[in-house]
């Protein structure tokens, strides 16, 4: 059951601006959140005697009934928090030494010390500290299904069943949270039957009684109707945010979970198109509240794709859901396309459309491409790997399946190149920064310096990967997210929280990032020095020390080397070769659960970040210049027209890349033809990319955003896996978008 046209974009009504207007000055000046000081009272006066595990659900759950309640008389969804308030994260004052994160840093030092030369902080970045957690979705349909009452009953009788302690310990921390959220959900309506009492309006008093009917059914009991679902999912997605208000912590697949409550009603007439849409534009307004300042807080919906038996699983609320967002000058929730051979073409349409006249706000995923990546992942069956979402940006896991350390650091492999050439001189600090066994002119050939690349960036990520299990370990301990875990898969099963080894998949993952600007400058290191004798190794370290100054003849001869995405045979291959060696190196690592790290290939903000901290390299690309974007030819590389650098983005091994590969192509705004977009959009799938993203914005009006930005309060543009307020953006990242290489397509 398809929309196969587009009917006619829908307008926000006036209800709807006034609810933006009322939402955007309420984030903007929001109450203080409590829960910090609510939970540390609970926890060290309250509580303090109780065990860990039941000290901790306690605490938790006392924050979160004693939160002030927020409702307001016009709206159809109930509930609101604002920010984040986890304890865990700070890690100060008392909580020291009950936090993950301080427990993390003290064990790091202590049994990892291979670690410290990379974060040292007096040198340039190499490869992050410590471990963020984050980036999933969890199993909110569970309690759709048979409401929070049948999800407390299933732990209560798991607890009387089992005899392990340490399950029965999860169990019970489970079911106290359980209740915390609907002693929350009554005191919602309290808050509602007090407005009640003094409406007098006709209107508004049946609006609130209905609500007040909504609320007392709804998370507790299964969801009937569209709008229950939609209430119980608002509901119980904001309890889990409440206890872990990470970035990245996602909705996932909700235009599938939702969509069998709305089908009766929508086919006979109960729900229209505007009514359902209007419904989620009030969602989308609400889930966007609580973060509206921060937008690259991402909270990710993916529309569309294929179900777990391999049907389209694409229907009237996956286009709803795209007309809705698109309406709204909002930057969450993200909401992301899956395309699949499965899916009619009318809809691929839709999505290129949405490409082209969604705000700069698009990405599209590749069903085929990015579900063969994820099955070769511990045999993943394709069910499970069918069901991927975004957790975030573009960190690519089957929904409510795994645990939250699967965007946990980032790497600047080109870093590693640099030192390699130098012997371990930082190029930007012109200081010692790592012991190397020698620097370029200490290698006989290609080969062998290669081999020494390979071999570094295998001790820097093993290194890294042993920090992960030791974060995993104090994240089990002293952060056991009950609620999280209560709707993620097989933790029920298991007996244990999500980290605690609960849920089916462990895996970690982590972002290369410049792996383009890393292989260009390896492939210009092989032709220039050890191929063509263009220069010595030591004219070429003399040259990159100098940043190119009093070398501009061979800075020019090595501009002219062909860089990955021109369509040079040697180039591409450099690229190949680099990239499936650093996915062997994620690959041959197992965690303390069993499970991999995978690599997770997008650049996010960091773009003139990681181009800072790197000097001057043999691709003739000068100190500070920015990094390229996921596996998207950098500047130099897309000379040759998109075409040619599509064609070199997907020839790669891809299938190696099990937690996300993306890429972004900037358009030019007056060469921009829609049907010309959708040939390459469809070329970019069919050729096995996995991520399509990019901006159509003219580069005129960034422009004037620079010299009147007040004069652009919602100028959108798409920074890399998420999408911000251009004028909102640091003058780096601003300056980057700017100056991005723009493909014509005409």
């Amino acid at each position: 059951m398809h929309l196969a046209e587009h009917p006619t974009r829908f307008a926000l009504t006036s209800e709807l601006r006034d609810m933006l207007e009322q939402s955007a000055r309420r984030a903007a000046s929001p109450p203080p959140q409590q829960r910090q000081d609510l939970q540390t009272h609970a926890f060290f006066e309250l509580y303090a005697e109780l065990p860990l595990r039941e000290r901790q659900a306690r605490s938790l759950a006392y924050a979160m009934v004693n939160e002030p309640v927020i409702v307001f008389p016009d709206d159809r969804l109930h509930g609101v928090f604002y920010g984040g308030g986890d304890p865990q994260l700070g890690g100060t004052g008392p909580w020291e030494a009950y936090c993950s994160v301080a427990d993390g840093r003290r064990r790091e030092a202590a049994e990892n010390p291979e670690m410290l030369p990379f974060h040292d902080p007096g040198g340039s970045f190499i490869i992050s500290t410590g471990a963020f957690p984050g980036h999933i979705a969890w199993n909110y349909h569970d309690v759709l299904e048979i409401g929070v009452d049948g999800l407390i009953e299933r732990h209560r009788q798991a607890l009387a069943d089992t005899r392990d302690m340490v399950a029965a310990e999860y169990y019970r921390g489970v079911i106290i949270l359980l209740e915390a959220v609907l002693t929350w959900n009554d005191r919602h309506v309290a808050a509602l039957r007090e407005l009640l009492s003094s409406a007098r309006d006709p209107q508004a008093r049946q609006r609130l009684t209905e609500s007040i009917d909504l609320l007392e059914r709804v998370p507790a009991q299964p969801a009937r109707t569209f709008l229950e679902a939609l209430q119980s999912f608002y509901f119980i997605w904001l309890a889990v945010m409440y206890e872990v208000p990470y970035g990245g912590n996602s909705p996932g697949r909700l235009d599938y979970f939702l969509w069998p409550y709305l089908q009766r009603e929508y086919a006979d007439g109960s729900l229209d198109r505007e009514q359902v849409t209007h419904l989620l534009c009030e969602l989308f307004i609400k889930i966007d509240e609580r973060v509206h300042a921060s937008d690259g807080h991402v909270n990710t919906i993916v529309v569309g794709g294929v179900a777990p038996d391999g049907s389209d699983a694409v229907n009237p609320l996956s286009w709803m859901m795209l007309d809705a967002f698109e309406a709204l000058p909002l930057t969450h929730p993200a909401v992301y396309t899956r395309v699949s051979s499965r899916n009619p073409p009318e809809y691929l349409a839709r999505c290129v459309d949405y490409l082209v006249n969604g705000g700069n706000r698009a990405q599209i995923l590749a069903d085929e491409a990015i579900i063969t990546a994820m099955m070769q992942d511990h045999a993943m069956p394709f069910e499970d790997a069918a069901m991927y979402m975004c957790g975030g940006c573009m960190e690519i896991a089957p929904h409510g399946l795994n645990s939250d350390l699967l965007f946990a650091f980032l790497y600047n492999v080109p870093k590693t190149v640099e030192l390699l050439v130098t012997g371990g001189t930082c190029l930007i600090t012109g200081k010692p920064r790592l012991e190397m066994p020698g620097s370029l002119r200490d290698y006989p050939d290609f080969p062998a310096f290669y081999a020494a690349c390979v071999d570094e960036i295998r001790r820097v990520l093993h290194a890294k990967f042993r920090t992960l299990d030791i974060y995993s370990e104090t994240m089990a301990h002293w952060r056991p997210a009950f609620l999280q875990s209560s709707m993620t898969g097989d933790c029920l099963l298991r007996g244990r929280s999500q980290q605690d080894g609960g849920a089916r998949y462990a895996d970690y993952g982590g972002t290369p990032l410049g792996l383009q600007n890393a292989a260009d400058a390896l492939y210009a290191i092989k032709r220039a020095v050890f191929d063509d004798h263009i220069c010595t190794a030591d004219q070429l370290m003399a040259a990159l020390t100098a940043n190119f100054v009093g070398h501009d003849a061979l800075r020019r001869r090595l501009l002219a080397i062909p860089k990955f995405g021109e369509g040079d045979p040697g180039a591409e291959a450099m690229m190949a070769q680099l990239l499936a060696d650093l996915c062997h190196v994620f690959d041959s690592y197992t965690n303390r659960h069993g499970g991999r790290v995978k690599p997770i290939i997008f650049t996010f903000v960091w773009a003139p970040e990681m181009g800072r901290n790197l000097g001057a390299s043999a691709d003739g690309r000068l100190a500070g210049e920015p990094i390229g974007h996921g596996l998207t030819p950098q500047r130099l590389g897309s000379r040759r027209g998109l075409t040619t650098a599509i064609d070199a983005s997907t020839q790669i091994p891809l299938h190696l890349v099990r937690g996300g590969a993306s890429t972004m192509w900037d358009m030019d705004a007056a060469s921009l033809r829609t049907d010309l977009l959708q040939a390459i959009v469809q070329a970019f799938i069919n050729r096995g990319g996995q991520i399509f993203q990019g901006n159509t914005s003219d580069v005129a009006e960034l422009e004037r955003a620079l010299l009147s930005p007040a004069d652009y309060p919602n100028l959108i543009v798409r920074v890399g896996g998420f999408s911000a307020r251009f004028i909102n953006l640091n003058p780096q990242l601003q300056q980057e978008i700017v100056q991005r290489h723009r493909h014509l397509t005409r």
